[in-house]
């Protein structure tokens, strides 16, 4: 198979046939995220405009007060756009550890805040998820959110149709 030029079948050599592979491989890539084989809507055509939750138990305080009605979210693993906020709603931080009996016990730590970031985007929810951009999202699922020049790592807590 291999001469004793290096060459394969007398024709190519091995370096040869090593860049065509990578060339081919580039150029499935290329063409994979361009989206050219890939559909372009959803299963439905329709969309609705969907009110998301998303919460996160501890924060630092100052990433929390930085978040302003109106920012654009994004989700970061999916760069999905989750619309504006259009509520913001910080209480006490929420720690757990364990006490001295060994008992799991709630509690807060100060400079922290827990946050529930409300915002607006077009999507569908149904049985199976909430569906925004052709990507399923779940109640309960962690995911990390830029807010404005903020980020949050936490999980959707609610979803609604409005």
């Amino acid at each position: 198979m291999i001469d004793k030029n290096g060459k394969l079948f007398g024709k190519i050599s091995i370096i040869d046939l090593i860049i065509i592979i990578l060339v081919i491989l580039a150029g499935i890539f290329a063409v994979k995220k361009l989206g050219i084989f890939t559909p372009k809507g959803n299963v439905t055509d329709s969309t609705d405009k969907i009110q998301v939750v998303f919460y996160q138990e501890e924060v630092n305080s100052f990433t929390a007060n930085n978040v302003k009605l109106g920012d654009p979210t994004s989700e970061t693993l999916q760069n999905m756009s989750f619309g504006a906020v259009t509520d913001i709603q910080t209480e006490d931080s929420v720690s757990w550890g364990e006490d001295k009996d060994g008992k799991q016990v709630k509690s807060t730590k100060n400079g922290f805040n827990a946050v529930y970031i409300t915002t607006e985007t077009n999507g569908v929810i149904g049985p199976n998820g909430i569906n925004i951009g052709g990507s399923n999202y779940y109640i309960g699922q962690f995911i990390t959110l830029r807010v404005g020049t903020s980020i949050f790592y936490g999980r959707i807590y609610d979803a609604a149709k409005i």
